[in-house]
């Protein structure tokens, strides 16, 4: 279709409909609607359409769409050329007509031979900011990013475990739309803002999965963070059970938070009006629902970042499909062993026991982030693959201690013309196989930007963690004694295909 056939068709669908098409910044607008009043769309109202031929625009599209319900926005993404890119975004004004188009259109075949694939876009509104000083509030972050960017609306910060004076390092920030990360993820580029005078990682967030709100009345369980260590699941189950002056059915608790089980949902209402923001053993605790999850949707969410992106080691019709037979099914696992999921990031533990060798265990998409910047720098330089040691200690008093070292095999350019070996050095001794694994992979970083801020001094240069055992034999201090040794192979974190926003 030639450039003046194709606007006189879009200039007459703008007539028709009442409303205006507006191009910027690579993509084309089509709405919202002129009368619209009040606030846009909630969550869960946009589609994501893919496999779109190259020659297909506004003035097929917005008719065959709109069949299904009203349209409040429709982005289709353009390239220089004037050619759309292949995929667009899809508002309605509800969650049900969103729901509807997917049912109705996944599979349409919009030419001989060509079926479009619709599934729900992933609309995130959260930032991952990593590397904050440990001793900053949540309300020092939110004030520091509300000065820089708009749009912020909440921050998510854990406390350490294991010390509760301390941040994890890392927060979440909740953002008023899906644009609005966009901008401040642009904005707060590393190496152009400085964040307390140090550079910040900043990324968007793991998507959290899309739970139907009728499903979300029905739910019996909560999830509750911030909780001591010492703190029991007895402890718990007692404080929970007299503010409702009733059995509960379960808690199960996972290191700093808990998943509550309850009988009855009022009872789980009640609970949480009465504990919310409660002292427990001197910490202050946070209460919320916990999501139901279909496992293998959510896996294939987690493998994505942004707004419905989609990860290269997939093929495009095997995850429509799977996302087709997933939302078409809606069922959520119920078993014993899937509590739901209260955070992005609440599951960082869960990865299975230490010992248990097979390759699914180290297959967790919940990684902190030093494991996974190590892994693709290793990537992006062709380097061989870091190698991680793990040993496993019980101290006079039974507790399990790890240790890991690690090492990266000839690193080569751009650090040095010849490979070299980097390493081993080893962590201090951490109270998990997680904590261990994070630290050494901290450790290799810190030394190779050390390396990078003066490569001529290629002298042995310390750890960040001091090592309270030999680098080389791992030798066992005289408190502890040794119980087991393994090797682990940790696997690449796959290649994420990232469309513009």
């Amino acid at each position: 279709m030639d450039k003046e056939g194709l606007a006189l068709k879009l200039l007459k669908l703008t007539e028709k409909t009442g409303y205006d098409i507006v191009q910027h910044n690579g993509q084309r607008r089509f709405g919202p609607p002129r009368d619209w009043t009040g606030p846009p769309p909630p969550k869960g109202c946009e589609i994501f359409i893919g496999r779109l031929p190259r020659e297909v625009y506004e003035d097929e599209l917005v008719p065959l769409f709109s069949k299904v319900g009203k349209i409040y926005e429709m982005r289709l993404m353009m390239d220089f050329s004037g050619s759309n890119r292949g995929y667009a975004f899809v508002t309605y004004t509800t969650q049900a007509e969103a729901a509807a188009a997917i049912r109705q259109l996944n599979g349409y075949e919009i030419r001989p031979g060509i079926n479009i694939g619709v599934v729900m876009s992933v609309d995130n509104c959260r930032l991952f900011i990593g590397n904050i000083p440990p001793t900053r509030s949540k309300e020092e972050i939110y004030e520091e990013l509300k000065s820089r960017v708009p749009g912020v609306v909440n921050v998510i910060l854990y406390k350490n475990r294991f010390d509760r004076n301390t941040n994890r390092r890392f927060a979440f920030a909740e953002f008023s739309s899906h644009r609005a990360a966009a901008m401040a993820r642009r904005a707060l580029v590393p190496g152009n803002v400085k964040l307390w005078g140090q550079e910040v990682t900043v990324d968007w967030a793991e998507p959290e999965p899309h739970v139907d709100e009728d499903l979300m009345r029905n739910v019996k369980v909560l999830y509750a963070r911030n909780f001591e260590i010492r703190t029991t699941p007895e402890a718990i189950k007692k404080i929970f059970e007299s503010a409702i002056n009733n059995k509960i059915e379960r808690v199960k608790k996972i290191y700093d938070y808990a998943f509550i089980h309850f009988y009855d949902r009022k009872h789980a209402e009640l609970a949480m009006a009465k504990l919310q923001n409660i002292e427990i053993d001197g910490s202050v605790i946070e209460i919320c629902w916990a999501k139901p999850v279909d496992r293998e949707l959510y896996k294939i969410q987690k493998l994505s970042r942004g707004n419905a992106k989609f990860n290269k080691s997939f093929d495009l019709n095997q995850t429509l499909l799977l996302y087709k037979q997933h939302l078409a099914k809606m069922e959520f696992d119920k078993g014993s062993k899937d509590e739901g999921i209260g955070s992005a990031y609440a599951s960082e533990s869960t990865c299975g026991s230490p010992l248990d060798t097979k390759p699914r265990q180290f297959i967790n998409y919940d990684y902190p982030l030093a494991p996974r910047k190590l892994e693709a720098m290793c990537n992006r330089y062709s380097w061989l693959p870091p190698k991680y040691y793990f040993k496993k200690f019980l101290d006079i008093n039974g507790a399990e201690w790890w240790v890991c070292s690690v090492e990266l095999p000839l690193v080569g350019y751009p650090l040095f013309s010849a490979p070299k070996n980097i390493g081993p050095f080893t962590t201090r001794h951490c109270f998990s196989y997680q904590q261990a694994h994070v630290e050494a992979a901290e450790t290799i970083l810190h030394v190779l930007k050390c390396l990078n801020m003066d490569i001529l001094q290629q002298a042995a240069i310390q750890p960040v963690y001091t090592p309270l055992v030999s680098p080389n034999c791992l030798s066992v201090p005289c408190n502890v004694y040794q119980t087991s040794t393994m090797q682990v192979p940790i696997q690449t974190i796959p290649t994420i295909w990232q469309p513009p926003a």
